[in-house]
């Protein structure tokens, strides 16, 4: 039940960033970066928790690789948000003046 709860948080995350992309000329830059942010964090909470469900308990009882790989997923996907989808979705949104 957990894992389809996730699936359906990051398809509804994912019809926000496309309902965002495809409309991004209608909405202000500060509602487009809020959005897509919230898109983001739907998305990254439903990755963390499908992945969470779906690894064996021995895999999460090892207290510092877990959380480790957790933040590193997070980072990585934190890092492609920033510096390839909300240029996307915000034109003269500018990660390095």
């Amino acid at each position: 039940m957990a894992r389809r709860i996730f699936r359906i948080v990051m398809a509804v995350a994912i019809a926000i960033a496309i309902y965002l992309y495809l409309s991004r000329e209608a909405h202000t830059a500060v509602f487009s970066i809020v959005a897509s942010s919230l898109a983001f964090l739907l998305f990254s909470f439903g990755v963390h928790g499908l992945i969470a469900h779906s690894l064996h308990p021995k895999f999460k009882g090892n207290i510092i690789v877990y959380p480790m790989w957790m933040w590193v997923l997070w980072a990585i996907l934190f890092l492609l948000f920033v510096f390839l989808l909300i240029p996307q979705f915000c034109p003269g949104f500018a990660v390095i003046p």
